[in-house]
């Protein structure tokens, strides 16, 4: 009742990419309070043993996840999952930070009840994701998904996802690679695609794990 009488009319007065950002500073900053997590748990999540599921030998607690682009940074998928979420992927990540599209580039379809998102990639970095991923995460499933930087041509694509995926692997449980959000380069979309599979082929060696080639934008 709060969130529908307050919380929501409050949000969707702000432009969606500043209600975005209150919401994950909120979280970031409830973490970071002793027993903000715990609070979110007992206020959101929802457990039982017939949402369970596995999948290439990973165990979910329940189907509903996070998808990437809403926890771009990785700096707060211990509260979303503490909020009971069976996973949250985190990203895109790429090497170096970048801003994504210029701003206005989230738009709201009131009659649709959806949001028009052209963020594109925006990132911090991999080293600023490394920090955040190594922290302790308790049972939280974390998917990282990978993409390259805008400048990076998509010849040299496989480069930035390798060195992404060497640095994350550790952290995720499963990979996404992005291949879609490139401002100005979808033509180049199937020749990325092909890139990420070289990507892959060169890769699997490294590490144990699942990845997924697939448009997010």
């Amino acid at each position: 009742m709060l969130y529908g009488k307050l919380i929501k009319p409050l949000l969707f007065s702000l432009p969606p990419e500043q209600a975005h950002h209150i919401v994950t500073a909120t979280l970031s900053l409830l973490g970071k309070v002793p027993g903000g997590r715990w609070l979110l748990h007992k206020l959101y999540a929802t457990e039982d043993p017939s949402l369970e599921r596995e999948v290439f030998g990973i165990r979910f607690k329940n189907p509903v996840g996070m998808a990437a682009g809403f926890d771009r940074y990785g700096h707060i998928y211990r509260e979303l999952s503490a909020m009971g979420f069976g996973f949250v992927e985190v990203g895109s990540i790429t090497p170096k930070r970048q801003p994504g599209n210029p701003k206005p580039r989230i738009f709201r379809l009131d009659a649709a009840r959806a949001l028009l998102n052209r963020v594109g990639i925006c990132s911090h970095g991999l080293d600023r994701a490394v920090a955040h991923l190594r922290q302790p995460r308790g049972e939280a499933i974390v998917g990282c998904n990978i993409g390259k930087n805008t400048a990076t041509p998509c010849d040299q694509a496989p480069a930035d996802y390798l060195k992404c995926f060497r640095n994350l692997y550790q952290y995720a449980d499963y990979f996404t690679i992005n291949v879609a959000c490139d401002p100005g380069r979808r033509q180049h979309r199937t020749r990325r695609a092909k890139t990420s599979r070289r990507f892959w082929n060169r890769s699997s060696n490294s590490a144990a794990g699942r990845t997924n080639t697939a448009p997010s934008c």
